[in-house]
């Protein structure tokens, strides 16, 4: 009984063996991981950051003197400062995609917009369509009532 159960376990379906012994559906879960971005191995971020600070200062002095038997006063002395101060950041950031996950997104995109032409096509087709059978119950009705 405990060899039976043994072989059972041994011999049972493994999923994950299923997948990576047939190509095609490892080629299919490889697109879905892709996609999903779970591992993205190629992607780097670098960021560059400068700034710039410039400081301006400006002094004014105003001095009023005063003359006094030959003697020179200063009467009145008034200091203002004004100062400006910019600071400029500016923060360059770079990022390298997963360029296989772009091309399996670009894929699906392709695949997609033939799927919506398809669609739309149809749509306008069934569109005509209606319009036409309007108008016909619109004239059968207008010849019905008309005396």
């Amino acid at each position: 009984m405990r060899i039976l159960l043994i072989v059972l376990i041994l011999c049972s379906c493994n999923p994950v063996k299923q997948v990576l012994s047939d190509r095609k559906m490892f080629d299919e879960v490889a697109k879905e991981i892709i996609k999903s971005g779970i591992c993205v191995n190629d992607t780097v971020i670098l960021s560059k950051s400068d700034t710039t600070t410039l400081v301006d200062t400006v002094n004014n002095y105003f001095i009023d003197t005063e003359v006094i038997n030959d003697t020179v006063f200063q009467t009145r002395i008034e200091k203002k400062i004004v100062t400006k101060k910019v600071i400029i950041r500016d923060t360059i950031r770079k990022i390298v995609t997963d360029n296989a996950r772009v091309n399996a997104l670009e894929a699906d995109i392709r695949v997609l917009s033939v799927d919506v032409r398809e669609w739309k096509d149809k749509a306008n087709d069934r569109l005509k369509w209606l319009v036409l059978i309007i108008v016909g119950i619109g004239l059968w009705i207008f010849f019905k009532i008309k005396p």
